[in-house]
């Protein structure tokens, strides 16, 4: 068999599922009472609404078209509208929310930037706080040392050159 035969076959099968499926469906869809009813009313005013309209055509069929016409430039003349509106949407949309998209993505970079720049200068002052707190450490510890040594040395230069010993001034201040 030839490809195009296997299609058409196919493609007939399906559509004969397809239609005996809709055919079964719609079968036991009419079981139901309510749903027999409501089919049976639609298809009365389905007939009743196209004898109206063939009756009219036949009498006035230059006033039929001519609603029809009017009908097609209405719906015409309203879809139009939609789609300026729909444009007009679209302009305001794409200038006001894609506008502020961009001016706020712009000022998240800047405010970005300017969080990491602030983060930078935070490192620098804390090393320097760092630095500056270990010269205070080192500072006070070294200059009592040494302060402590000359007074040391200035007290016992005090106590020779006045000729006393460290015990009788020691037990003199007592």
């Amino acid at each position: 068999m030839t490809q195009s035969t296997i299609e058409t076959q196919t493609n007939s099968k399906l559509l004969k599922g397809i239609l005996i499926g809709g055919l079964v469906g719609g079968a036991l869809t009419l079981l139901d009472s309510n749903t027999r009813n409501k089919v049976k009313r639609s298809a009365v005013l389905l007939k009743d609404n196209s004898m109206n309209m063939i009756e009219q055509v036949k009498e006035n069929p230059g006033e039929m078209k001519e609603q029809m016409v009017s009908g097609v430039k209405g719906a015409t003349e309203t879809i139009k509208e939609a789609i300026n509106d729909a444009e007009t949407l679209y302009e305001t949309v794409n200038e006001d929310v894609v506008g502020k998209v961009s001016e706020v993505k712009d000022i998240s970079t800047n405010a970005l930037g300017t969080a990491k720049e602030a983060t930078n200068e935070l490192k620098d002052i804390s090393s320097k706080v760092v630095v500056a707190g270990k010269q205070l450490k080192e500072t006070p510890a070294q200059s009592m040392n040494s302060d402590h040594q000359k007074s040391e040395k200035e007290s016992d230069e005090i106590v020779t050159k006045s000729g006393l010993s460290n015990e009788k001034s020691i037990s003199s201040n007592f």
